[in-house]
């Protein structure tokens, strides 16, 4: 597994690092944004040889985010945003770092029209959405074929369908924490305090140690999930699946009742 953080050879910087100035967090695909205009900043801005590869392009180097421009104009062809993205494609998976951050950034209009997109469906954290999107993105990336017409398309159908899918995920699991909360939560004299409930189910083996303390934190304390990721060392992501498979375990435990363990 790769250190939190690092996605595939991309070192996104530690929630700490990251705009201690802002009055918001922000997220993963901001981060990636911040990165790629300081590496298109003058005046060492990282350039892509037109030139070379042609295609209506112009015979010289241009700065990324000059190229950026270009492939969002209406009038530039897609024979030249193939080529384009064919060659960011072969970029990233022979130099990940800085070409991975280039290749989303490109992508970045589209990334953030998902999420503008979906938001409305995702009952989480925007950030967590965010980093659905990016995961996506991300993973389609490592495996394109730089040689199939319209690689670009796909990448972004692999964002959508990445959010998509977390959308209906955390949406069921949203039903189940509710339930859960009305269960464990809310005052009950039947079970107990819900600390109590929570260490029966530890004790009894229906969650584990680390599983019991992050309910704790989150459900229970209402705790932020990105300061949960910030204090295990792991991404938002993460805490989201150990979360929810806790949650399903402690569900099952709780609707088979505490002597059924």
């Amino acid at each position: 597994m790769a250190p939190a953080g690092v996605f595939w050879g991309v070192r996104l910087p530690a929630y700490s690092e990251r705009l201690p100035h802002m009055t918001y967090s922000p997220s993963d695909l901001d981060v990636i944004e911040q990165r790629f205009l300081a590496l298109a900043a003058e005046p060492r801005a990282l350039t892509l040889d037109c030139a070379a590869i042609g295609c209506g392009l112009p015979a010289e180097a241009k700065s990324v985010d000059e190229v950026r421009v270009l492939l969002l104009k209406r009038q530039t062809s897609w024979v030249t945003k193939n080529a384009v993205w064919q060659d960011l494609v072969r970029r990233a998976h022979a130099t990940p770092e800085p070409w991975t951050i280039v290749a989303t950034a490109m992508m970045m209009p589209g990334l953030k029209h998902i999420g503008g997109k979906l938001r409305a469906r995702y009952p989480g954290d925007r950030n967590d959405l965010d980093s659905e999107i990016l995961e996506g993105f991300l993973q389609a990336l490592d495996v394109a074929d730089d040689g199939v017409p319209k690689v670009y398309g796909q990448l972004y159908w692999a964002a959508f369908r990445r959010a998509h899918e977390a959308c209906n995920r955390e949406t069921r699991l949203a039903m189940t924490r509710s339930e859960l909360s009305e269960t464990i939560v809310a005052p009950n004299p039947a079970l107990g305090h819900p600390d109590l409930v929570l260490a029966d189910a530890m004790l009894s083996g229906a969650v584990t140690p680390a599983q019991a303390d992050l309910v704790s934190d989150v459900l229970l304390d209402h705790d932020e999930r990105s300061a949960a990721a910030e204090r295990l060392g792991i991404s938002r992501y993460q805490v989201s699946c150990r979360l929810d498979a806790a949650t399903r375990r402690l569900a099952s435990y709780l609707s088979a009742g505490p002597d059924a363990a």
